[in-house]
């Protein structure tokens, strides 16, 4: 009779400490996620969206044969006014980048020589000296394309693409077209920052 009195002595407060540890437990889940959501502190990927965007369907030029991928596809997504751009390119099946290069995304602004779209050169940035501190110079850079690198396309198992999406603080309204460039140097180590070779371009109308 004793042992069963105090059997159920010690279940009764045995009990009692595995709520205790429950309330606990419960406590402090709430307290880290009332932190963390007061912090902003979570792990959630960051939802990608273009509201008021403008597509691009991005064509093959003739250097593309070069490296066999004349028959690729892609297309582009550009929010000039909320600064996003979104690019995605398909390789013809069976078909490969050539060892160790990448695709690059860029955005162009023509320059005075021409090519998609007009030119967005403009001597109200200059007012208080000529960039580059040298004037034959900058005129020389002004007639060539200015060519804005996004990053390299990644593959996105997801949507079956090369994908990008670039996201700045800034409008894009200087910029003309979107050229896709065969990196043959893999943006790796000390690589050249100016364009590789274009083999897909698109103008933003």
């Amino acid at each position: 009779m004793y042992y069963s009195i105090r059997k159920g002595y010690i279940n009764i407060v045995l009990i009692a400490i595995i709520l205790i540890a429950l309330l606990a437990l419960i406590a402090w889940l709430g307290y880290n996620i009332g932190r963390n959501a007061q912090e902003g502190d979570f792990t959630q990927e960051k939802i990608e969206i273009i509201l008021n965007g403008v597509e691009v369907p991005l064509a093959t030029i003739s250097l593309s044969q070069n490296a066999k991928l004349q028959r690729s596809v892609g297309i582009a997504k550009v929010g000039i006014i909320e600064g996003k751009v979104e690019v995605d390119v398909i390789l013809e099946e069976g078909t490969a980048l050539p060892e160790g290069s990448v695709l690059g995304a860029w955005l162009v602004d023509a320059g005075n020589l021409g090519g998609l779209g007009e030119k967005s050169v403009s001597d109200l940035d200059q007012q208080y000296g000529t960039p580059f501190a040298n004037v034959d110079f900058s005129k020389k850079v002004d007639d060539a394309p200015f060519a804005l690198y996004l990053g390299r396309l990644e593959w996105s198992a997801l949507r079956e693409s090369l994908h990008l999406f670039y996201e700045v603080n800034d409008i894009l309204t200087p910029f003309d077209a979107v050229m896709i460039t065969l990196e043959s140097d893999g943006n790796n180590q000390n690589f050249d920052p100016r364009p590789g070779t274009p083999i897909m371009i698109g103008e933003i109308k």
